[in-house]
């Protein structure tokens, strides 16, 4: 794995942000162009992984707080990516960024005043499409049947009732995560035997074991159309398969079905 980083010694930034890429370059530079836009760059700290090694952009470390790219020996999973860049990670938060989402305004002041303030341990703003619809990023334990459902277009997971601007669900996407750097080592991070999918599920699920809240502000946006690849046939459907397998037969599972009855 190579690391570069572009910044001499400076205080501690605000947010590590770790993104990945996967031949992701068009994206990417929309992406980090909106963070600049509506982020202050000189508090953030951005960690880019070239999973594929290729088509990454050239990436100025100017306005920026400090620029590391990783390039792993071989692709790596998303767990596996995230968790490796923890370790490049100096910010007080850390932020898990999907690289295909666009800043429509600032998102990590008011997210990081309720982390602050010990409302919530996750916390991520709300995900709109092109169209200004509302994703179904956040949602509430889920059990085998709905996710069937789900896939049939016949149920959403998210949760059953909403009350004002702040959202309890049992989990949120990996989109978007934004949390403490302490609480993500708390967690011990992503869960690499899963692949792609339910990583997010999991984190959340442990944290709320441990007694830790996730909000999400629907008062704040965040724009992403995603690519919804497990539901065309092949590997990313394999590992969509496999990974619910691991979650539903898995002890956290078990334990937090016991917490919502």
């Amino acid at each position: 794995m190579l690391a570069t980083r572009s910044a001499t010694a400076k205080p501690r930034p605000l947010v590590s942000v770790s993104i990945v890429s996967h031949g992701d370059g068009e994206p990417l530079r929309a992406l980090l162009t909106s963070l600049s836009m509506r982020e202050p760059a000189d508090s953030i700290q951005l960690i880019v992984t070239d999973n594929l090694k290729h088509d990454l952009p050239d990436i100025s470390p100017a306005g920026w707080h400090s620029v590391f790219v990783l390039r792993p020996a071989r692709p790596r999973g998303f767990a596996a990516n995230h968790n490796a860049a923890f370790h490049s990670a100096t910010g007080t938060f850390f932020c898990v960024l999907n690289p295909d989402a666009v800043f429509l305004e600032s998102v990590f002041s008011a997210l990081s005043h309720q982390l602050d303030q010990g409302e919530a341990a996750i916390a991520a703003p709300s995900l709109v499409d092109s169209q200004g619809g509302l994703q179904d990023s956040f949602r509430r334990l889920p059990s085998p049947w709905e996710l069937v459902r789900r896939r049939l277009g016949r149920a959403a997971l998210r949760p059953e009732s909403v009350s004002g601007a702040i959202i309890r669900p049992d989990w949120i996407a990996g989109t978007f995560m934004l949390m403490r750097s302490e609480t993500f080592a708390q967690l011990g991070g992503f869960d690499e035997r899963y692949r792609l999918y339910f990583e997010d599920v999991d984190l959340c699920t442990r944290a709320r074991l441990m007694g830790l809240s996730i909000v999400v502000d629907s008062g704040l946006r965040l724009l992403h159309d995603p690519r919804r690849a497990s539901r065309r046939a092949g590997k990313y459907l394999f590992w969509h398969v496999q990974s619910a397998v691991r979650f539903f037969t898995s002890d956290v599972y078990r334990r937090a079905k016991g917490m919502k009855g």
